[in-house]
């Protein structure tokens, strides 16, 4: 038994000072990767600018990002109609967000987007700070007629935001429940 804990003890002791040893040895140096190099196997295939293409081809599409602006838009409605204007106000704040995002991927869409931004969301954005509901409701009308009519012009008009009977998210919307 005693030499059992010895044998426990003196490998602890080894792993430990291999272990420091490892710590306080100096990282290699490694060279910095070759982003130009075409062939590297572990890598996407192709040279920088293949590579470029082939990750800028994954990227989510505008309908991907409008399903979670739809969702975080409807959440905000929901919120300041319950008088939480703190999660109205983050619903915005991410919607905003993950416009960028297609503001980002498809480029050939930003100005519609900010458009809609400057003009759609601003109004809604002062009336959360307001903490004003009647003026939220006129806004945030005037917000889904002018994403319905962004929808119509980019040649979508059978894509129509509808506010839902509910909440898409499992939220509390207000803050006492």
């Amino acid at each position: 038994m005693n030499k059992n804990k010895r044998i426990v003890g003196l490998t602890a002791v080894a792993l430990g000072l291999a272990g420091a040893a490892l710590l306080t040895a100096p990282a290699a140096q490694s060279a910095p990767p070759d982003w130009n190099q075409c062939s590297d196997p572990t890598d996407l295939i192709g040279c920088l600018d293949e590579k470029v293409r082939t990750l800028s081809d994954i990227q989510p599409g505008l309908g991907t990002v409008m399903i979670e602006y739809g969702n975080r838009f409807t959440n905000m409605y929901y919120a300041a109609k319950a008088g939480n204007w703190g999660l109205a106000a983050y619903m915005l704040k991410e919607a905003k967000e993950i416009q960028e995002v297609g503001e980002m991927t498809r480029p050939a869409n930003a100005g519609a987007l900010i458009y809609f931004e400057q003009n759609f969301l601003t109004p809604v954005d002062d009336a959360i700070v307001a903490q004003d509901f009647r003026q939220f409701k006129v806004a945030f009308k005037q917000a889904e007629e002018g994403c319905n009519n962004c929808h119509a012009s980019k040649g979508y008009p059978f894509i129509q935001f509808k506010l839902p009977n509910k909440p898409p998210a499992p939220l509390r919307m207000r803050v006492s429940e």
